[in-house]
């Protein structure tokens, strides 16, 4: 069992002291009988995506109790945690805040933020892309930038180097002229994140010369990044 799997399994019994309730109250005009059936219809571990997909939308708000939501949130997670309602985390971690995150007990509030962080580790250790809106939900819910950083590697030969590169291209000018992409950051954490981008990009360039003659394309987008550093970097206002 990995770290990250090990964080699910942490969710499912910290949060098992929250039953199933069969009759969820929910907004008539907008949850119907057969939705309901939905998140009842197979063991909470057997639910799948479009099983909880209507709820993930509604809870709270219109179907549910912060009860129910926490009986639910770590087969949700655990969805994420296998690549599913990626689209919907930004959905997700608004639950969160909607339900007073900041006020759960300590010990809930440690299993969600262990699996965030964990989730985090894996997706730059996993994917090719920058996750903009999961970079600033879990900075959000959990306030552990440094926690982020540390376990993104930005070596050439590592994965989250792509993550690094996809980050600047896309990202870069709009977090060091206050874009509206990084409004939810406080201003000395963006300081942070613009150090820590500096610190590394002599990774950029040794990546560089590494994929010249590998990914042409991907050489010419290293080269963009790292000249835009090297322009910008001594820009935050």
């Amino acid at each position: 069992m990995n770290a990250l799997e090990s964080s699910v399994e942490h969710l499912y019994g910290t949060f098992s002291v929250y039953p199933p309730v069969p009759c969820m109250s929910g907004c008539p005009c907008c949850v119907s009988e057969a939705d309901k059936e939905n998140l009842h219809i197979r063991p909470l571990r057997e639910l799948e995506e479009n099983d909880l997909l209507k709820y993930v939308f509604k809870a709270l708000t219109t179907w549910g109790s912060i009860e129910d939501f926490k009986h639910f949130l770590p087969r949700l997670f655990e969805i994420l945690a296998k690549g599913g309602l990626i689209a919907y985390l930004d959905t997700i971690i608004g639950k969160l805040e909607y339900g007073k995150f900041e006020m759960w007990p300590e010990n809930e509030r440690a299993a969600v933020e262990t699996f965030l962080l964990k989730w985090w580790q894996n997706h730059v250790e996993t994917q090719s892309y920058f996750d903009h809106e999961a970079f600033t939900g879990i900075y959000k819910i959990t306030g552990e930038l440094d926690r982020m950083l540390a376990c993104w590697e930005t070596d050439f030969q590592k994965n989250g180097f792509r993550v690094f590169v996809d980050c600047i291209d896309h990202y870069y000018l709009d977090m060091i002229y206050d874009g509206k992409n990084f409004r939810d950051f406080k201003r000395d954490d963006i300081k942070r994140i613009n150090l820590w981008i500096a610190k590394n990009k002599d990774n950029l360039e040794k990546g560089f010369f590494y994929f010249e003659n590998r990914e042409a394309e991907f050489a010419e987008m290293i080269s963009n990044a790292l000249f835009t550093v090297e322009k910008n970097c001594k820009n935050l206002k």
